[in-house]
């Protein structure tokens, strides 16, 4: 009899430090969006100033591992399969990394990126712009959803709009005050 094939769902968040990518993944924990899944992992690879409350975790049956960039190996994620045996996989990335540190590792079997959203903090976004084009690049290029959080009246969301577009012509994106 052949090995039955299974996919788990790779949710892969990204963004700027302070965008609030904790918030987010934390309300759509709490929303129920992953109720389905009976073990849940959470790979956390930037500590910010928002931290994850453990019983919420616990109430949702998330296991939460932190990694640093040496980490992020097919030997490391193999090791994490096996002890959590997961049916869906969140990460929290560090958007200082290069996304290709993670994208370009052999993951274990199964795994298969569902969903790439970037976190974008539209308050700081111009400065990033600005000072950090190649990292808001390597953001970008590979997202398929960005959230822009914390936007304001006077913010030039167009300009926002066209330089994403730019970067990445198939990206989709939210404003959200």
């Amino acid at each position: 009899m052949a090995e039955e094939e299974y996919q788990i769902p790779i949710f892969f968040i990204n963004g700027q430090l302070d965008s609030g990518k904790t918030r987010f993944i934390t309300e759509t924990i709490e929303m129920g969006q992953f109720a389905e899944a009976k073990n849940k992992l959470l790979i956390v690879c930037e500590e910010g100033e928002e931290e994850y409350d453990e019983k919420m975790l616990k109430d949702n049956g998330v296991s939460m591992v932190v990694l640093e960039k040496e980490d992020l190996t097919e030997e490391k994620l193999k090791e994490l399969d096996k002890q959590y045996d997961p049916w869906i996989v969140i990460v929290e990335y560090n958007g200082m990394w290069d996304p290709d540190t993670i994208l370009s590792v052999d993951m274990p079997r199964g795994w298969e990126i569902y969903q790439i959203v970037t976190m974008i903090d539209a308050s700081t976004f111009a400065v990033y712009l600005n000072n950090m084009k190649s990292i808001i690049g390597n953001m970008i290029k590979c997202t398929e959803l960005v959230i822009f959080n914390r936007c304001s009246e006077e913010q030039d969301l167009p300009m926002f709009r066209r330089n994403l577009k730019a970067l990445n012509s198939n990206v989709q994106m939210m404003f959200e005050h």
